[in-house]
């Protein structure tokens, strides 16, 4: 099922169905700032399972699952950091970042690496902060990709036809070509660039 919406400016009503199927343990798909994501509520172990499978990551994957949330304050209680690190995620977000931190406590098992890192986002775009604030808690998030052949697709019609064995509902805002995150590891007060992306460097 595709569901229309519009990505700048949301209404609240149109995202009830994915709000729904995110409860109800499923993994939805939905437009994001780097293009089309997979995502799952945090609390979900089925729905973690289902991306997991989908983006070909078993337990032992180097890369760390990503999590979508609100402010900085809630990725505060999800990765360690200090005060460095503080100031320059401060200036980068919220923005096309995916942050790789040290995690937590509150963070799942199943979602860390074995360098028990996580990936966190702070977008700045309309359709992800309504999600995560309706859900009322983050999102495990994934670029939408074939896992056998890393085949990027932008087309949500075709996104609903090539995964509507694993997913409820695709979140339609059009075609998005996708544009991805630059991604920083941040872990003892250094800062290392796994990926250049949208985002600009910090200087």
């Amino acid at each position: 099922m595709t569901v229309p919406i519009e990505c700048e400016r949301p209404a609240p009503r149109n995202l009830r169905p994915a709000i729904d199927a995110l409860r109800d343990d499923q993994v939805i798909i939905y437009p994001t700032d780097t293009g089309y994501a997979f995502g799952c509520a945090l609390s979900s172990a089925r729905g973690i399972a289902t991306l997991r499978r989908l983006k070909g990551m078993n337990d032992r994957h180097p890369k760390p699952l990503t999590m979508l949330v609100r402010d900085l304050a809630e990725l505060a209680r999800y990765g360690h950091v200090g005060n460095q690190v503080f100031r320059t995620i401060r200036r980068l977000l919220p923005g096309p970042y995916t942050m790789v931190l040290r995690a937590t406590a509150d963070v799942p098992r199943a979602m860390k690496n074995r360098h028990h890192e996580v990936g966190l986002r702070v977008p700045d775009h309309a359709v992800c902060h309504m999600l995560v604030e309706l859900l009322e808690e983050p999102l495990l998030t994934g670029s939408v990709t074939h896992a056998e052949h890393e085949i990027v697709l932008e087309d949500p019609e075709e996104l609903e036809r090539r995964f509507a064995r694993d997913i409820r509902l695709v979140l339609d805002c059009g075609a998005l070509m996708p544009d991805p995150s630059t991604v920083l590891r941040l872990v003892d007060d250094e800062i290392e660039v796994l990926r250049t992306g949208q985002g600009a460097l910090p200087q």
